[in-house]
């Protein structure tokens, strides 16, 4: 008896070692992954220079779409992430109009990996924004800050939740009587659910 005890518990301890290994390969990581996700976004207030009120925006459609390298608990990015409004108030008046803030951003993230199926995220982003207000356009430097949590359901993809906040420090507008209106420190923030599919 002794000796298949020793044996069962000899075995049951090998097979214990190698699990850690098998079970860490089934939700690997490391890889190129396109990514996409939809939900809504909120364009900030925008404070403009010598007026009193504020522009607000209406919620709206929010979208992410990227492309990207994971390294095992740290991830590169390229992503178009847009935010979009159906009308805006100011002064009083609320006024139908269609605006779109399309950003191009280079970002990297940390995933918290102790669990290997739920892992936290957190990452920062640099890029180009452009406003785009009924036909009339700027663009300007953005960075921006994102957080989120993903789910993995397979080896190959993982279902994600990420709200990001993405930030203009300056935008001038030229307006049609050779004025023009400075913008200063205009925002946005998605809350988008999405995918993320590996290669």
């Amino acid at each position: 008896m002794r000796r298949i005890s020793h044996f069962l518990s000899t075995t049951f301890a090998g097979l214990s070692l190698l699990s850690g290994p098998l079970i860490a390969n089934e939700y690997s990581t490391k890889g190129a992954y396109f990514t996409g996700s939809i939900g809504g976004s909120k364009v900030g207030d925008i404070d403009i220079q010598n007026v009193n009120s504020d522009i607000k925006f209406d919620p709206g459609v929010g979208l992410d779409l990227g492309l990207g390298y994971d390294f095992g608990t740290a991830r590169v990015e390229g992503n178009w992430i847009r935010a979009q409004s159906d009308g805006t108030s100011w002064l009083g008046f609320n006024i139908e109009t269609n605006t779109t803030i399309d950003s191009v951003m280079g970002s990297v993230y940390y995933d918290f990996r102790e669990d290997k199926q739920w892992s936290p995220f957190i990452g920062a982003s640099i890029g180009s924004t452009t406003v785009d207000i009924d036909g009339v356009s700027e663009s300007g430097f953005s960075y921006g800050l994102s957080y989120g949590l993903s789910y993995k359901t397979s080896e190959k993809l993982e279902v994600f939740f990420k709200a990001n906040t993405s930030i203009v420090p300056e935008l001038t507008f030229d307006t049609l009587n050779n004025g023009s209106i400075t913008i200063t420190d205009g925002n946005f923030t998605n809350a988008t659910i999405g995918l993320r599919v590996r290669f």
